[in-house]
């Protein structure tokens, strides 16, 4: 048998920092959800899904939600997803 890990929880998470501060770089999003343990390929994930977009700039990513990661943390929180 193998364990799939339930992603959802993490991602809501990550687009509630988001909704707050709109676009952060990677380090920061990892540093206020220290209780996650998140790596450049969560984010990948992430915006593979549709729920992120990631711009290198500088030396780091730069993330922000895109309007089907806010419409799917609505869903989330309402209990649809």
């Amino acid at each position: 048998m193998r364990a799939v890990d339930d992603n959802r929880p993490r991602y809501a998470a990550v687009l509630r920092v988001l909704q707050t501060w709109k676009q952060l770089p990677e380090s920061d999003v990892s540093r206020l959800l220290r209780d996650q343990y998140l790596v450049t390929d969560d984010f990948r994930e992430m915006e593979d899904q549709g729920l992120l977009t990631m711009a290198f700039v500088g030396d780091e990513y730069i993330i922000s939600p895109t309007l089907m990661g806010k419409v799917w943390l609505e869903e989330f929180e309402n209990g649809k997803v």
